[in-house]
């Protein structure tokens, strides 16, 4: 991982963290995230219009992928929102954040993403960072059994990490699509499938708000907050840094384990700031995400 990678991710990581806070606290829901993303959309409209992006130039290829990275953005966030209407940050947030690890591990090497497969160091990382994500939301070790997970709450947050974990792979691909068409790494085209992606998770996500009364209802209450516009400008702008930074790693999972620096932080901030309970299991899970980072990041 070159210095310029860890540095993109460390700052995506404090906005990843401050989103899913405020998120969190707003009580989120469909009619939440399209108002988020649309605030994105429109954040990132100007710089899509100023770049030279082309669409004539974009295969067909390319378009199935930003529909799909978009499918899996909609499941993202539909599974988030409703694990935060149910459960503590402390809970939801690690979990959601630590299962797509695996996942986005299994699909590299299934299809061979990836100039280089990862070594045992950084294997050993992940495995590490995995272990520890899963003790943070514990009270106590003994609570470390199965039926301590088998509710509602982690069907919404394996939903979740299944979207997190599609669209992190599909939107590697499509930037090493736009890469090759262009011949060069570029802040500005980067920028430009931002806002298709946002603009898309909109549309989507509004489309679904619409036929939920609930949802409706939403729409009208949130108009008059800030949380969701905020939301939409820290969350679209962490991952625009994640998607630089993909030019700069050998392997997808290197960003995928690196970026959950973030899930100390949202931690932190549920048990200083929301006052959600803690115990030793998490201090214990934050000591070994540290480490299972420190070994992925020096592993290349």
């Amino acid at each position: 991982m070159t210095l310029t990678a860890f540095f993109l991710i460390l700052v995506s990581a404090f906005l990843h963290a401050g989103w899913n806070f405020i998120s969190k606290k707003s009580v989120p829901s469909l009619a939440f995230y399209s108002l988020s993303c649309g605030t994105a959309a429109l954040l990132w409209l100007l710089p899509f219009l100023i770049s030279d992006f082309s669409w004539v130039r974009m295969s067909s290829r390319f378009w199935v992928l930003t529909g799909a990275s978009i499918i899996f953005e909609i499941l993202y966030v539909a599974g988030l929102a409703y694990a935060y209407r149910r459960s503590d940050i402390s809970l939801v947030y690690p979990l959601a954040r630590a299962l797509p690890l695996l996942l986005t591990a299994a699909v590299a090497a299934l299809f061979h993403l990836g100039s280089r497969q990862m070594g045992p160091q950084a294997l050993l990382g992940m495995a590490v960072v995995f272990a520890g994500c899963l003790m943070m939301p514990l009270q106590h070790f003994r609570d470390f059994r199965l039926s301590s997970y088998c509710n509602i709450v982690i069907v919404f947050v394996l939903l979740a990490a299944i979207g997190t974990t599609g669209y992190t792979v599909v939107d590697s691909v499509a930037m090493a699509e736009i890469q090759a068409v262009y011949q060069r790494r570029s802040i500005m085209l980067s920028i430009a499938y931002m806002f298709f992606i946002e603009t898309g998770i909109a549309l989507g996500t509004g489309l679904l708000a619409v036929c939920r009364r609930n949802e409706r209802r939403e729409f009208t209450r949130l108009l008059r907050l800030r949380s969701p516009f905020v939301t939409g400008i820290c969350s679209s702008s962490a991952y625009v840094l994640i998607l630089l930074a993909m030019n700069y790693v050998s392997n997808v999972c290197y960003v995928q384990a690196f970026r959950q620096i973030s899930l100390p932080l949202g931690v932190l901030a549920g048990i200083v700031i929301l006052k959600e309970s803690h115990g030793l299991p998490k201090i214990l899970g934050t000591t070994l995400i540290v480490l299972g980072l420190l070994l992925v990041a020096f592993a290349s």
